[in-house]
């Protein structure tokens, strides 16, 4: 269904943002693939290429410049124009693809970092991020609702709040509780899908405590509490849990 192309195109491409660099090349298909799928993406593509060539652009985005040791750096400026910067990308992508392009050795001329897990972390927040926007504004006539604004600014208000304090002593009680309960659910023998879904809120909570956002650790907490509280093993370690939460000013 067409108004499912705009959710495809997004989570296509934010499991290429947040992927491991291993998969890259599966996840790249992917993107590849739902892109060729949408009459209306497809449309975009077609329509850009009549005025620009990809070789063209490359030449124009590519920045270089010499540093006091000698040594030569580039990067890449994206295209200003929003159809122009996502075709740009996805013949980028499509070289890759195919093989005429090797992803380690683009990102160390283009992207270079302490590692190549760094430098693809650069990429994705120069380049597929960009290319995510702009696909989703190229899709927003089919869900005008999926991208609307107001929305958007509404969310980012109700979730934005000051960060609040958790004494050093206060998180390590919690760790070593989360820590204890962690030890007895691998001794309970999980099934795969629980074992995940456990996994899956701990990393949340644990994520939330040092952001300290009260709003997400709320609801981070929740998540957790529901995730490890089924297993009555666990309970006396959920209620110090509770108790410790209580003492912070959510």
């Amino acid at each position: 269904m067409k108004t499912n192309e705009l959710a495809n195109f997004v989570d296509s491409v934010n499991t290429l943002i947040e992927g491991k660099l291993i998969l890259v090349d599966k996840h790249i298909a992917s993107v590849l693939q739902c892109v060729a799928t949408s009459q209306i993406l497809c449309k975009a593509l077609s329509d850009t290429l009549k005025t620009m060539t990809y070789s063209t652009e490359f030449s124009r985005a590519r920045v270089a410049w010499t540093r006091s040791d000698g040594v030569v750096e580039a990067r890449l400026k994206l295209p200003a124009d929003r159809n122009r910067l996502f075709t740009f990308v996805v013949c980028l992508l499509t070289e890759v693809d195919s093989g005429r392009r090797n992803i380690l050795d683009f990102l160390k001329e283009y992207y270079n970092d302490v590692n190549n897990d760094a430098s693809y972390a650069r990429f994705a927040n120069e380049v597929l991020k960009p290319f995510k926007s702009a696909g989703e504004h190229i899709l927003s006539s089919i869900d005008p609702e999926g991208v609307n604004v107001q929305y958007v600014e509404q969310a980012e208000k109700f979730f934005k709040a000051e960060k609040i304090y958790i004494d050093t002593r206060v998180l390590n009680q919690l760790f070593g509780e989360m820590d204890a309960i962690r030890r007895i659910l691998e001794a309970q023998k999980l099934s795969e899908g629980e074992t995940f879904e456990v996994s899956a809120a701990t990393e949340y909570f644990v994520n939330a405590l040092y952001l300290k956002n009260p709003k997400i650790l709320a609801v981070s907490y929740l998540a957790y509490k529901n995730a490890v509280g089924r297993y009555s093993a666990t309970i006396e370690h959920v209620k110090v849990i509770v108790q410790l939460l209580s003492s912070i000013a959510m």
